[in-house]
């Protein structure tokens, strides 16, 4: 039998992958997609951290180690998209008369399968990650539920009032000791609105006729900005106001000068 008289078998998933890798195009997005895979760990590991707000709680920590590790492991996704960018870019087409095109990724079997794999493990970790995280929380509260302090939030357009319900205190300002418990009740007596005090590391919403509960526990001494995080009219921007977490001793005081009492 003559070669021409041959069937024509198409290559294998493997030779097709090997293939592609051989091509200079790829070896240059590899190249390009390892630098900016480098570049992000470098700035997940180095910068990041030190671009977060101050670290003043439990939770907040929790929220740094959360973007770091996201970071990191979503780097290699991020460098390869960035990676194949910047080889269209550097060795773009000059001229009338543009290449043809080439052959589309979606029909290529192996490029397809490791997207899908390695994107499903991604969301994989970052959901039992996030049960993880939540289970935590929970469990903390319900343990720390005796000794925690209840603070009423409201939001309103466009302020935050908070009220000591134990200590018969309302004020501006959120004031809280250090090393002990507080759970927030947060409501709105409006539009929606968001409670997102930065350096405690927690963000709840705060909607109309519903009140939602979140915990932290303040573990460092300094100034606290709360803002809201929820779109909710002309001055949302301006909706914001300071605390602080204090010893509890001044605490105490701040309670007792402001015609409250310890509980």
């Amino acid at each position: 039998m003559s070669n021409h008289d041959e069937p024509d078998l198409k290559p294998t998933p493997g030779a097709r992958a090997t293939n592609l890798l051989k091509r200079e195009d790829v070896k240059r997005t590899m190249v390009f997609g390892l630098i900016w895979t480098a570049i992000f760990v470098v700035l997940g590991l180095y910068a990041y951290p030190k671009w977060m707000p101050t670290i003043m709680s439990t939770d907040m920590k929790a929220m740094e180690r959360i973007m770091i590790a996201f970071t990191v492991i979503s780097a290699p996704i991020a460098g390869l998209v960035l990676g194949i960018a910047t080889q269209a870019i550097t060795n773009r087409h000059k001229g009338d008369t543009p290449p043809p095109d080439g052959p589309a990724v979606r029909t290529n079997g192996p490029v397809v399968i490791i997207w899908s794999v390695v994107s499903g493990i991604f969301c994989l970790v970052a959901v039992v990650w996030g049960i993880a995280e939540l289970n935590t929380m929970a469990n903390a509260a319900t343990a720390d539920a005796k000794e925690s302090i209840h603070v009423e939030v409201t939001g309103s357009q466009w302020v935050w009032s908070f009220k000591y319900v134990d200590q018969g205190v309302e004020s501006d300002k959120l004031i809280l000791p250090i090393d002990r418990p507080v759970e927030f009740e947060v409501t709105s007596v409006d539009v929606n609105h968001s409670f997102w005090p930065v350096q405690l590391g927690v963000k709840v919403d705060a909607n109309r006729l519903q009140t939602t509960v979140v915990h932290t526990v303040p573990n460092k001494l300094g100034a606290i900005d709360i803002k809201c995080a929820e779109l909710c009219g002309l001055y949302h921007a301006y909706m914001e106001t300071s605390g602080e977490v204090m010893t509890e001793e001044n605490f105490n005081n701040w309670i007792t000068a402001n015609g409250g009492h310890k509980a």
